[in-house]
């Protein structure tokens, strides 16, 4: 594993370093080597990569296949944690198995890492301090998914992105965006917001709207709606219809109580995101309709036969809020999402 930092950027632990550099760590930090970085100097392997931007340091995690050449560019996928304990991007590259997808395929993974996760954005009592140091000890982090906060996350994966064209060598007309949960719910906002540079998404027990209510602060119910995109832009959307989550069906729930104080959420259905995409991409409202022999998954497909843009739907019966893997499916969602994705460049 090795350790890069970008712009400049200060880590009081390790050092100080105002130029581009490779740090490779070994175990008490008593050994640091510098290198340069450029396309040429990358190799396949796994890094750590922290950029600053908008006066924040961001991080991401990159898994370069062993296939990977300098000298010939690849399709890059961007994978987004969910929101919750335990939500980061080291945990989500170990549990949704994409990098032995882009291993097989040959495409680059990338896993950014959303800000800390803070009850304390919604209230300003002891409980909510004790709840964000949980958080923090557990690397809990979230994404600005419903544009609710001053976090600019549409704004880091933009940067991202031209950071990683400099590094790395990324085939631009094939950028996609994968996530789950939280995560899912941002790569519908980020598809929307980025129609002109992200070629498909496949969000994953996600959602297109929701908000955040504070009874006691009395604050508006009225839902963020991700804006309509500036392009058309191919969907596939995977849900479990037992999710509990983020409901099929979309839901008011509450998610914290503490005495007086609450905070409930509403999340929007899927038929509700598949009816948004649907329009938006102009696509035929009758999907074409598959069902497994054991009826335990549907793919509708909404097609817009004159620029082939896409809109499916992936429906687990079985499924909770979860990432769809074999054995326990029949279908693998990787196989679905790296098909769909392959067959869709940025048009």
């Amino acid at each position: 594993m090795k350790i890069i930092l970008r712009n400049g950027i200060t880590i009081s632990i390790i050092l100080l370093l105002l130029n581009t550099c490779i740090i490779t760590i070994s175990g008490d930090f008593s050994h640091i080597q510098e290198e340069n970085i450029s396309q040429d100097s990358m190799k396949p392997g796994d890094y750590v990569n922290y950029i600053y931007v908008d006066g924040r340091i961001r991080s991401y995690r990159l898994h370069i296949p062993p296939s990977y050449e300098n000298d010939e560019s690849m399709p890059l996928v961007l994978v987004l944690h969910g929101i919750g304990v335990g939500s980061n991007a080291k945990n989500l590259q170990s549990y949704c198995d994409m990098d032995k997808k882009a291993d097989e395929e040959g495409f680059i993974t990338v896993y950014p890492n959303g800000e800390m996760l803070r009850l304390s954005a919604h209230y300003n009592r002891p409980i909510a301090l004790l709840r964000d140091l949980f958080y923090m000890l557990t690397s809990s982090r979230e994404w600005n998914r419903w544009d609710d906060n001053s976090i600019d996350d549409v704004g880091f994966i933009n940067d991202l992105l031209d950071d990683l064209e400099t590094i790395v060598n990324v085939n631009s007309s094939r950028i996609y965006i994968t996530g789950i949960s939280g995560g899912g719910m941002m790569a519908y906002r980020l598809g929307s917001e980025l129609s002109h540079r992200i070629a498909a998404i496949a969000p994953i027990a996600g959602s297109i709207s929701g908000i955040g209510y504070v009874p006691e602060k009395n604050e508006s119910i009225i839902p963020y709606i991700i804006p309509p995109p500036s392009n058309p832009i191919p969907v596939i959307i995977f849900h479990g219809m037992k999710d509990e989550h983020v409901p099929f069906d979309g839901t008011w729930k509450k998610v914290f109580e503490w005495r007086s104080d609450e905070l409930w959420v509403y999340i929007g259905s899927v038929n509700e995101s598949i009816s948004f995409w649907v329009e938006h991409n102009k696509c035929n409202p009758e999907p074409n309709i598959w069902t497994s022999e054991d009826e335990k998954i549907s793919i509708k497909t909404y097609t817009n036969e004159s620029d082939n843009t896409e809109v499916v739907l992936v429906t687990y019966m079985e499924g909770g809020h979860e990432w769809f893997k074999s054995p326990t499916y029949q279908i693998d969602a990787n196989d679905l999402i790296w098909d769909f994705f392959n067959k869709h460049p940025l048009s």
